[in-house]
């Protein structure tokens, strides 16, 4: 059975709310940025699952503002959505802050989005972040 996620991609003043990871992965680590988001719970819709997950690990107030679309791996399902900001200041909490340590780092970072082809995202989330931030810049 597929894990089926949310993630909601948060701008702050031309600035995107990522989380960097250092993740250990056998006997080397693997440094990457990770949109915030996690896994939709039963009874749950993933408009509710994007919502509470990015209050949980971020510490944000969002409302949906648009559905993006879906990535399909080996091992999951990932929804995209564009977030309205609403409030809060974006640090690390939930089980990425308890669960934190050298061998599987997070860490809120707030990315200039001129610089988003220089870091590494896996799958389509830096493209799923160009288009938001062209939908944000176009109201």
């Amino acid at each position: 059975m597929k894990r089926i996620v949310s993630r909601g991609i948060i701008f702050i003043d031309n600035k995107i709310v990522l989380l960097k990871r250092i993740r250990k992965d056998g006997d080397k680590y693997l440094h990457y940025y990770a949109i915030p988001g996690g896994g939709i719970e039963d009874n749950e819709t993933k408009e509710e699952a994007c919502i509470r997950e990015i209050k949980e690990e971020v510490c944000l107030d969002i409302s949906i503002n648009k559905y993006l679309g879906l990535e399909e791996y080996d091992t999951g399902i990932c929804h995209y959505f564009l977030v309205n900001y609403l409030g809060g200041t974006p640090i690390l909490g939930g089980e990425e802050k308890e669960r934190n340590n050298p061998d599987n780092y997070y860490e809120v970072e707030l990315i200039d989005i001129n610089q988003i082809d220089d870091i590494f995202i896996y799958g389509i989330g830096k493209n799923m972040i160009k288009q938001a931030y062209a939908i944000n810049n176009n109201k």
